[in-house]
């Protein structure tokens, strides 16, 4: 038999440090990326607990479902939510300007979120839908229904929620592949 010797490869010292270093930074970055993004996701709720109190206390709304946040020329807090009496409402709370006010909308009188989403569905049956949220512009109540069309552009879509009928629509298409 032969003995076989092997040649052990030896990492220089200063290898060594540089690849410990770069470990270590590695892992900095992701740790504060990790706690960046949570930060993040905290501060896109902020607010909701005062936003629920102020409706709770100056509206007849006495129980807050669901919570959504809309940013236009004045940021509002959306809430759904129910009265007493089990009427279901919805609530416009300005967040920006003191001097706007509440609107509160009854939701029996307004287009569904399911009948938008099938009628989107009628008009763009090769689109991506990315979500259906409540909006306020120029105190308008819109659905803002967000997708990607057939062209692969970023479509903001903005519905009425009274009857339907499209108040304004922005399309963006990549600058860049």
């Amino acid at each position: 038999m032969k003995n076989k010797q092997y040649s052990q490869f030896i990492v220089p010292n200063w290898l060594k440090w540089i690849i410990g270093f770069v470990c270590l930074v590695f892992i900095s970055c992701l740790v504060y990326g990790v706690f960046l993004y949570q930060d993040i996701q905290q501060q896109k709720k902020s607010g909701y607990a005062s936003s629920q109190d102020t409706v709770l206390s100056n509206t007849e709304l006495t129980k807050v479902n669901n919570i959504y946040t809309f940013s236009g020329a004045i940021t509002y807090h959306v809430l759904f939510g129910e009265t007493t009496g089990n009427d279901k409402k919805i609530v416009f709370l300005p967040l920006d300007d003191e001097d706007e006010d509440i609107t509160i909308m009854d939701q029996s009188n307004i287009i569904s979120l399911e009948s938008i989403k099938s009628q989107w569905k009628e008009q763009c049956n090769h689109c991506k839908l990315i979500k259906i949220s409540p909006a306020m512009v120029n105190n308008r109540p819109l659905w803002e229904v967000t997708y990607r069309d057939n062209s692969d552009r970023h479509v903001l879509d903005y519905l009425s929620m009274n009857d339907g009928s499209r108040y304004e629509r922005f399309r963006f298409k990549k600058t860049f592949k």
